[in-house]
This record gives C-alpha cells, sequence and structure tokens, in this order.
C-alpha cells in the first residue's frame, strides 16, 4: 500500500464504533418491525447528548434495544460529524409527536438503559424550519 492509499484509509475510516467512524455523518439502525423509515410531519426525536468518550457504550445500548425491537429507529453522529464540536448526539424517533404516550413510552424505556437526566424531544418539522434555541424542544422530560 502507498503513502496516498494509507493517509486516504485513516482519513475516511469506516468503523462500527462512532467515536473512530470517518467514512460518513451518521450510523442508524432501525428495528425489525420499523418498516420504511421516514420523517413528516408528526415524527421526532428524543436528543441524547453524550461526549465522545462515552458515545460508544451509549450507543450499544440503544442500538441494541432497536435491534430487540423496543426502540423503532435511532441514529448517532459519527467522528465525521462531531469534527469541531464537543460531543455527540443520539437522536432515537418515535413515529407521531402528538401520541404522548408513546413519547413518555420511549423516554421510559431510555431511563431504563441508563439515560436519566433531563432530554429534549424535537419534533422534525422544527428541525426542518430551523428551529433552534428558546422554543427548540416539544418536550422536556
Amino acid at each position: 500500500m502507498n503513502e496516498q492509499s494509507r493517509r486516504e484509509e485513516l482519513l475516511f475510516r469506516s468503523s462500527e464504533r462512532p467515536s473512530e467512524d470517518l467514512s460518513r455523518s451518521w450510523q442508524m439502525r432501525k428495528s425489525p418491525s420499523c418498516g420504511t423509515v421516514f420523517s413528516g410531519p408528526t415524527t421526532g426525536k428524543w436528543c441524547i447528548f453524550v461526549p465522545s468518550s462515552d458515545v460508544d457504550l451509549a450507543w450499544s445500548k440503544i442500538k441494541g434495544a432497536v435491534e430487540c425491537d423496543k426502540l423503532l429507529f435511532a441514529k448517532v453522529s459519527t467522528a465525521l460529524r462531531s469534527i469541531g464540536r464537543d460531543g455527540h448526539v443520539i437522536c432515537v424517533y418515535t413515529r407521531d409527536w402528538t401520541d404522548r404516550q408513546d413519547l413518555l413510552r420511549v423516554r421510559e424505556m431510555l431511563r431504563s438503559l441508563g439515560f436519566v437526566e433531563e432530554l429534549g424531544y424535537k419534533r422534525d418539522i422544527d428541525t426542518q424550519n430551523r428551529i433552534y434555541g428558546p422554543g427548540e424542544w416539544y418536550l422536556r422530560a
């Protein structure tokens, strides 16, 4: 392998560990029963902010719950997306932000996985409309 190839391999390194993955901005998982994943006027997500030192363990917990069909869909920012930022974000999605019972069910599932700090829930429509700062969160729990 020549020097250029070696540099490119390091620069665009793929890894299952979000803290090391430089090949893409997000890693995603969907549950076996999820079907088509979409973003629309009713979808939204719980946002979990974690430092780079904790992201791999946090993602493994979320990924396991998704793969066991306890959560619908999730994504985590990778090392590539987190360059110049303080840590990572894990987004855990729900189909319908008007279904408060489901939002709270997912929040309780996240607590059972160890995410006990207050989290924010953001509607995808607010993300698409670039609503950040005051009023960004639809729900805090």
